[in-house]
């Protein structure tokens, strides 16, 4: 019996600008990515994956001794520089650094960011200026530096972590939120400004994920039980819950979605 005949037109393999149904890991293999805030926390957790699957991986942070560590355990695609972010032209040497390796940066991923419990009434015009130098104006100046870096590069994905703190308006968070959320309005613009170039932008805001930092300096009993409570879904997230949205959004497999805030809360903020 013979086969069915193809419509006219049709080929036996996607389009080249159809994405995969799935992300793939050999995508990422051979490319380039900068990664801010890497040394800790979910940014290291996504630096150690993206290193796994074969990427170079530019990394900062200002602990120096830490993210040296980091970068002697993943090896040699592991690339970490000291940086103080807040200094808008270490920061734009960072990223010359990375797109002088070779020539290009395939994906940004602004995540360097400072959460202090800072009461309203007495925060201070210093509090609000620290906040916005660490963890709102370092997306602008190094998406702006890595721009022609990812003209040139394959991925051209940004993402661009936030929190869902602010969508919850969580006390004593106000400075923290003001400078967060920032980040989404950033995001949605530049997503529309850089989309016709073929540069997508998405953020993700992760819920309270349960890192190291956060078991070991803020995350009581009381407060994993009440977070639980309040939960859709019955248990605790870590960095795993996060990570692979990143890439996924980084992936071709996400190659029509920009503009987008992404959720990783365990359903406690439902849009």
């Amino acid at each position: 019996m013979k086969s069915a005949r193809r419509p006219a037109g049709a080929s036996r393999r996607l389009r080249p600008d159809h994405p995969p149904l799935l992300a793939s890991a050999a995508e990422f293999a051979g490319r380039v990515a900068v990664v801010t805030g890497g040394s800790d926390g979910l940014g290291r957790h996504l630096v150690a994956a993206l290193v796994g699957f074969g990427t170079h991986v530019f990394f900062c942070a200002r602990n120096q001794a830490k993210g040296e560590a980091v970068a002697k355990a993943l090896g040699p695609r592991a690339h970490f520089l000291p940086v103080d972010l807040a200094d808008p032209a270490a920061a734009r040497a960072f990223v010359a650094r990375a797109a002088a390796f070779r020539g290009r940066i395939d994906y940004l991923v602004n995540n360097a960011a400072i959460d202090p419990r800072i009461e309203f009434e007495r925060a201070t015009v210093e509090d609000f200026d620290r906040l916005i130098a660490i963890n709102l104006r370092p997306y602008f100046v190094v998406s702006q530096a890595a721009l022609p870096g990812l003209l040139r590069g394959s991925g051209r994905a940004i993402v661009n972590v936030a929190t869902t703190n602010y969508l919850l308006g969580l006390a004593p968070f106000t400075v923290y939120n003001a400078s967060k959320s920032g980040g989404i309005g950033l995001t949605r613009s530049l997503a529309r400004e850089l989309g016709p170039r073929g540069i997508r932008v998405n953020a993700v805001s992760p819920g309270w994920i349960m890192t190291r930092k956060q078991l070991r300096e803020h995350a009581s009993s009381r407060d994993r039980t009440e977070l639980i409570e309040a939960q859709a879904l019955k248990f605790l997230l870590n960095e795993e819950h996060v990570t692979p949205l990143t890439l996924f959004l980084l992936s071709a497999s996400a190659g029509g979605i920009t503009g987008q805030n992404f959720v990783v809360d365990g359903g406690k903020f439902m849009q």
